[in-house]
This record gives structure tokens, sequence and C-alpha cells, in this order.
């Protein structure tokens, strides 16, 4: 959904979407701009559950804060869980960060709870130990999640791996090439890894800053693409799938070839954005580019239940708007055309829970009970 550090049209930040046989789903970063792509492939907010993060730069994830507001207005009215690293000192870690994103969103949230929204702005932080080695964060419904530690410009970064059915995925997120992706990552269907091109007397044209800087760069905080290519010889991943770069075919074909100096095996760009693969149950991997409407719809909320239990608004949108200030809102019967204006709905008709049959029930999966 995301495969880049800086955007542009056709790249957003950084961003992984896992969707399971069973209707599992599960995100890995959710970097700037990556949520246009959700709404384009139609992905409603409220069936996203579960939100894992490699590490805490911005370009990896700087959608959350919106992600976390707007959820709930689009039916996201359970808690939504979040899974990332410690820091070397408390206020480095996750818990801490999303402690703060709620002071930062206190008026967006306290405006929007005159809508039904639940528990949907109580998220339930996961923070694990970042020098935990093989340590699992997720284990249910056949699903597992292991992490390890890993070097990317200061102690609190982490890798992913994801096993299932027999099947499973490696993210490494940002990181130096280190012996823990071979051990974790040997035999895995799919690695996914950053990369960088080395050629930094030519990029650093490109982005107009000296050389050294880029060499600085990645030889202190990222994986070239020779660095890639030893990684997956020694692993053996059935498909490697390299992103998180600046999509580019003449840079394309050199990080093709610091690969191969290595790897002979199955290789692809995960970039520009919305490519899409499938690990089939026969072992094969199939890879193709997503296509999506430019212009689309916000994607209706996904409920599976025979029922859906609107939550009572904490108060009226009056409730927090001065007197003297709503006073001021012209009556709508002046800019109505006579006939047109419809019954104006200004108060949530209930103070309590609201059960309503669901028109479009589904079979059960990982969406909104």
């Amino acid at each position: 959904m995301g495969s880049t550090y800086y955007p542009n049209q056709s790249q957003s930040g950084m961003s992984i979407f896992v969707e399971l046989g069973n209707g599992d789903n599960f995100v890995f970063d959710l970097g700037i701009g990556s949520l246009r792509n959700y709404n384009s492939f139609s992905i409603p907010f409220n069936t996203i559950n579960h939100v894992f993060f490699s590490h805490l730069h911005m370009d990896h994830m700087s959608d959350l804060p919106y992600f976390m507001m707007f959820r709930p207005i689009q039916g996201g009215w359970t808690p939504l869980h979040i899974y990332g690293p410690s820091g070397s000192e408390p206020q480095y870690g996750i818990a801490h960060l999303i402690e703060k994103m709620l002071e930062m969103t206190a008026w967006h949230r306290d405006s929007f709870e005159g809508w039904p929204i639940g528990e949907g702005y109580n998220p339930m932080v996961h923070e694990f130990d970042f020098m935990d080695e093989g340590g699992v964060v997720y284990e249910q419904n056949g699903v597992k999640i292991t992490h390890w530690p890993t070097s990317h410009t200061k102690d609190g970064a982490t890798s992913y791996r994801l096993d299932w059915n027999g099947r499973s995925l490696c993210y490494t997120g940002d990181n130096r090439p280190n012996s823990l992706t071979i051990k974790y990552c040997t035999g895995v269907d799919m690695l996914v890894s950053e990369v960088q091109n080395a050629a930094v007397s030519i990029s650093s044209i490109a982005l107009g800053m000296p050389p050294s800087m880029g060499a600085y760069t990645i030889d202190n905080a990222h994986t070239p693409g020779y660095g890639l290519g030893y990684i997956c010889e020694e692993a053996q991943p059935k498909v490697c799938v390299a992103t998180h770069y600046s999509y580019d075919d003449i840079f394309n074909n050199e990080t093709v070839a610091q690969v191969r100096h290595h790897f002979k095996g199955a290789f692809a760009f995960g970039a520009p954005d919305l490519v899409t693969f499938n690990i089939h149950g026969d072992g094969k991997v199939w890879w193709r580019e997503g296509v999506a409407a430019e212009s689309s719809q916000t994607p209706k909320p996904y409920f599976t239940s025979e029922t859906i239990t609107f939550p009572a608004p904490r108060h009226q949108v009056y409730d927090v708007i001065n007197e003297t200030i709503e006073a001021n809102e012209i009556d709508p019967a002046l800019w109505y055309p006579e006939g047109h204006m419809p019954e104006l709905v200004r108060e949530w008709p209930l103070m309590e829970d609201v059960v309503i049959p669901n028109p479009f029930a589904a079979p059960a999966g990982d969406g909104q009970e």
C-alpha cells in the first residue's frame, strides 16, 4: 500500500497489507499517504484491527493519527490494537508515542464524540521489548507473528515474521543487513526487505545532496542491493520483494544487478504502490500490479454480525459549542429553496446504544463484530 520514504504521485510512505484466507488481516506500518490506497482498494477502516510498526520514523507511521481518529467514524467502534517496540528509554517506545498522540488529538476526539464512537478512541497498545529476539507478539486463529531487533539509526527498530497455515512472510522494516534476518527468514515464502541503491554519485545529484551524505545514510541505516542479495542467498526465500525506495527504471537496473551478484532466485520490486502478491497453498507465489480507481468513494463499513449496535454518543454536538457561536448560524430556511428544506437532524435521537438488523450480514472473519 506504500513503498517509499519521500512520497510522490505513484508512491506513498511504507505500508504493507496482509490478508489471509481465513479473513484475518494485518497492517505493517502506515506511512504518509498510504491510506489513500486502502480506500482505493475498498478496504473498510473498521475491518482493520491490528497494526504493527517496525519503528517510529514518520515515513512509517505518519498516517496513524488520521486512521486512529477516523476509523471510529467508519464503524471501528472497538479498540484498535497497535503493536510496536519499546525504546532504550520509555519516551522512545510506542506506548509513549500513542499516549502523546491521544493528547494531541484531544480536540478532535471530543468534537466527534457527539457521534457513535464506542471504544474506538481507546487503542490497546502492545509494546514489546525491542531487545527481545524471537518473541511472539501475536498468536491467534492459527496466526503467529514473531519479532526480533534490528539495526536502524537508533535502538528500537524491529523486524517481523508472520506464519499461518504453512505459509510465511518476513518484513524487515528498515535495517542494515544482519544475521537475525537470515536466522528468522530462512525458507520463508516471501521476504519483504527495504533496499537502497548504493550508486550515491548518481542519486545524490537527483536528491541535491553531497554523495558523502547519501553514503553516510545508507552505510549507517539501510540495506544496499548487494546486501539484500547476500541476505537472500543465505535465507533462500521463495521470492524476495524489494521496497522502501524511490522507484526509477534506471536505478532499478542497477539494483537488480547488485542483487543478482549473489541471489539468482525469484526477485520482484514491491513498488510503485499497489503491487499485489498471492501466496498459494501449493507453494506458488504470484505477483501483479494492483489496479485501483483514481477517484473512489469511501468504503462502507463491513459488519459480520446479524445486528449492528450503534454505541451511544458521549454527548450531543451542541453540548460542546458555545451558544453565542451557535446563534451566529444562518437559519437554513434562508438558504434552502422553497419546498426543498429537509427535516433537520440536529440531535442524536437516543443517548443509549441502538441495535438495528444488519442488511449486509456476511460470513464471520476478522471484521467488526
